[in-house]
């Protein structure tokens, strides 16, 4: 039989500015209300606030988001938090663009207290045809 939750907020958790495997193992992001309010107010000041449901304005808009985020990346809670309903679909359609966006993962307490493992967190990093390409290339000769 279970006596509590084993997922419940402040189980052991550390907040990080990047949970999961960045910079420190069993560490987990807390994203809070409080935490999606700020983003919020953050990307309004900045003038990037989400104002349309439509995928080309939800593109345009999350390079701009990611670019001023910088290291910070954003996960795919916050995502949704800020507006966003198909986070990964739109850093595919960046990608598909020409964008370089790398997918981390990280352990994160969403708002509700639970706990979920391996969640996406998107950094922008550029054009991809500005970067050499991390697979390197194999040559065969």
């Amino acid at each position: 039989m279970r006596t509590g939750k084993s997922n419940a907020p402040g189980g052991g958790a550390q907040t990080t500015k990047l949970g999961g495997g960045v910079g420190g193992q069993g560490k987990v992001f807390k994203c809070t209300n409080a935490h999606i309010s700020r983003l919020r107010r953050t990307l309004q000041r900045a003038g990037l606030a989400l104002s349309s449901s439509r995928t080309d304005t939800q593109i345009e808009c999350l390079l701009k988001i990611l670019q001023h985020l910088g290291e910070s990346g954003l996960s795919t809670p916050e995502g949704t938090g800020i507006g966003f309903a198909r986070l990964a679909t739109r850093v595919f359609d960046l990608e598909l663009k020409g964008w370089r966006i790398d997918t981390l993962r990280e352990d994160v307490i969403t708002a509700d207290g639970l706990k979920h493992k391996g969640i996406a967190r998107y950094v922008f990093r550029g054009r991809k045809i500005d970067m050499p390409d991390p697979q390197g290339k194999l040559d065969l000769d």
